[in-house]
């Protein structure tokens, strides 16, 4: 099982003004809450009451996206939680499966990639490791949590649909509901 939990609590008053342009230049994302569960080993939280929240939100669906892409072209893929400082999100493609597990490496003085495709040495597995789930699962919940979002966008205001930063998005949830 995974699942994704996401609720947006971001200023809605000024998004509902903004055009397409202003949203790419201002903001390009939306705040919010994010919880992964990944058969019930967790990342993040989801408290529906939860008045405030820094995860950007579009941001993390077109990661979680790309991590399905990458997973195609390679057996690992390992996802550095950009507001973490030595934070990563494991996955090992093992068939159609993927073994998740989340790492802990050292603080290095700059990152220039959020992916790599192979583990970095001093990678030391913390909490919970090897979970497995589905690679379909994965790739579905994150489409249709992708779907969510956008329609919350498009009741929020239709012209931030029109925006780079949303486009991006709808382009790679386009390329993941193709993966066979």
């Amino acid at each position: 099982m995974f699942t994704v939990k996401f609720k947006a609590v971001d200023d809605f008053d000024q998004l509902k003004r903004l055009s397409a342009k202003e949203f790419d230049e201002s903001f390009r994302d939306i705040e919010g809450i994010i919880e992964l569960n990944f058969n019930e080993y967790k990342y993040g939280y989801f408290f529906e009451d939860c008045p405030f929240g820094e995860e950007r939100l579009v941001r993390w669906f077109k990661d979680l996206l790309a991590i399905a892409i990458k997973a195609q072209e390679s057996n690992y893929v390992a996802y550095k939680i950009p507001e973490h400082p030595s934070i990563w999100l494991e996955f090992k493609v093992k068939e159609d499966e993927f073994l998740v597990s989340i790492v802990d490496d050292i603080q290095r003085d700059s990152i220039l990639d959020l992916f790599i495709n192979q583990p970095y040495k001093e990678f030391q597995y913390i909490d919970w490791s090897n979970v497995s789930i589905s690679k379909e699962v994965f790739k579905k919940e994150i489409v249709n949590q992708g779907e969510k979002l956008i329609h919350f966008i498009e009741v929020l205001n239709p012209q931030i649909l029109k925006s780079n930063s949303i486009n991006e998005l709808l382009v790679l949830m386009n390329k993941v509901a193709s993966i066979t």
